[in-house]
């Protein structure tokens, strides 16, 4: 009798350990969830946070192609922060001068376009003096389908360049649409430009209107801020499915955009919510 007694509270101790364990397994997933979430979102803070090197690239001039546009844009809050500092694609250093490698021809000349990207981040943080976190590669085909979204981006400045030893006063004025995004991008065609100011001069020598143009699409279509609710969402969903289909390049990727990568789309649409959520 006492045998049977002491077999049945040992039983009693055994399911009331298996009940313990069998509830706290449940909370420690919830925790670890929350953990998960919480580094998230402040990874998203320290994204909103980051000086950024944009590099546009024309695919058609080699492979991977050429970089047209070397800007660094500088995040406060997940917005844009001032102008874009722009960086002669023609750029290079001592070290890489020695190889033939500027900015331009940093992706076709490196061994692979990770290396290219390191060249470009060095040469663009010398010229700039500005320490650069990550860096972003877009070509002309992306440029184009991002500015699609919005339908235009309205274009408005005036700027005095120098071209062939000469001070000239460019004005560009007029809403560019993702076509001639992709124009200008290329240097084919810059049609809110007054031709005549541009007449016979080198595209080599026009970077400086091509930068300007290029950086002030940038600037206005991550400019969350200024679009409502709606054309935001479309907008970061559209970045999040570039980004995922590899067109939108990133490089030095913090956990959150490894997370992008791996995880269903349902994740990174809910981290783009996210942000489109508290900018403003």
């Amino acid at each position: 009798m006492a045998k049977n007694n002491d077999t049945k509270a040992k039983n009693q101790k055994k399911d009331s350990k298996k009940k313990s364990v069998g509830w706290k397994w449940p909370i420690i997933i919830v925790l670890l969830v929350a953990l998960l979430f919480a580094g998230v979102f402040y990874d998203v803070y320290r994204l909103g946070n980051d000086n950024t090197l944009f590099l546009f690239v024309d695919e058609e001039k080699g492979n991977p192609g050429t970089v047209e546009v070397s800007s660094v844009i500088i995040f406060s809050n997940l917005r844009p922060k001032g102008s874009s500092v722009d960086i002669d694609p023609l750029s290079t250093n001592s070290a890489l001068n020695s190889l033939g490698i500027n900015i331009n021809n940093s992706l076709i000349k490196a061994s692979d376009i990770r290396t290219g990207v390191d060249y470009t981040k060095q040469i663009s943080k010398g010229q700039s003096e500005i320490d650069i976190t990550r860096v972003v590669v877009i070509d002309s085909d992306t440029l184009k389908e991002l500015v699609d979204v919005v339908g235009y981006v309205p274009i408005d400045f005036k700027q005095q360049i120098e071209i062939l030893g000469q001070e000239r006063d460019i004005v560009a004025k007029g809403n560019v649409n993702g076509l001639m995004a992709k124009q200008i991008l290329q240097g084919k065609a810059f049609p809110i430009v007054d031709p005549n100011t541009i007449k016979d001069v080198p595209e080599t020598s026009l970077w400086r209107v091509k930068s300007k143009i290029i950086g002030e699409i940038s600037l206005n279509m991550l400019d969350l801020a200024e679009y409502d609710k709606q054309t935001r969402r479309d907008i970061s969903y559209k970045i999040l499915e570039l980004y995922r289909e590899d067109k939108i390049k990133v490089y030095n990727k913090n956990i959150t955009l490894i997370l992008i990568d791996i995880l269903p789309e349902g994740f990174g649409r809910m981290i783009m919510d996210f942000a489109v959520d508290i900018i403003s």
